[in-house]
C-alpha cells in the first residue's frame, strides 16, 4: 500500500464519520415512533447527507459525470424533486459499479456473487471486506436502496 492509497481511504473515512454516515442510536420510543413515520413513507432514493458522502468520496467522483454531480449537489443542499433524487442515486450506483468494476479480480467476483444472492448476502460479503478498503467505503456512501440500486446493476451487468 502506498501512502496514497492510505490517505484516500482515511479521507474518505473521515469524511464518512464527519457526515454522519453511521446513524445515532436512538432510544427505543424514538425508534418505535421513527419505524411507524418511516413505514408511512416510500423510501426516499438518496439523502442530502448521502449525497454530501457521494460527492466527497474520492473513490465515487472520478466517476461521476458533470449531470450526475449536479444532480448530487441539488440533492445534497435539499432543493429536489423525487426525480432528481432517482437520478442522482442511480448516477452514484453507477459510480459504485465503476469502481466494482476497475478493483477486479477477486473483489468483483465477491462482489458479483454475492449480489447474486440477494441484499443480505451482498451486505455480508460487503461487511467482510477491511474497514479502509475502498470498495466498502465507497459503497457506505450510497445507503440502503443505493445499494439496492448497485446490487440490480451488478446482476444485469
Amino acid at each position: 500500500m502506498n501512502i496514497s492509497y492510505l490517505r484516500a481511504a482515511a479521507a474518505t473515512a473521515a469524511a464518512a464519520v464527519a457526515l454522519g454516515v453511521a446513524a445515532p442510536a436512538a432510544t427505543a420510543a424514538e425508534a418505535r415512533h421513527a419505524s411507524v413515520a418511516v413505514a408511512s413513507q416510500a423510501p426516499v432514493p438518496l439523502t442530502a447527507q448521502q449525497a454530501r458522502s457521494v460527492l466527497a468520496s474520492p473513490e465515487l467522483r472520478p466517476h461521476l459525470t458533470v449531470h450526475a454531480q449536479a444532480d448530487l449537489q441539488a440533492v445534497a443542499q435539499g432543493d429536489t424533486t423525487p426525480q432528481i433524487q432517482q437520478s442522482a442515486a442511480s448516477a452514484a450506483a453507477k459510480a459504485a459499479l465503476a469502481v466494482l468494476k476497475k478493483a477486479g479480480g477477486k473483489v468483483w467476483a465477491g462482489a458479483k456473487s454475492a449480489a447474486a444472492k440477494g441484499f443480505t448476502a451482498f451486505k455480508k460479503w460487503l461487511d467482510g471486506l477491511a474497514w479502509y478498503h475502498p470498495v466498502r467505503l465507497a459503497i457506505a456512501a450510497l445507503g440502503t436502496e443505493g445499494v439496492k440500486q448497485l446490487i440490480n446493476l451488478i446482476n444485469n451487468s
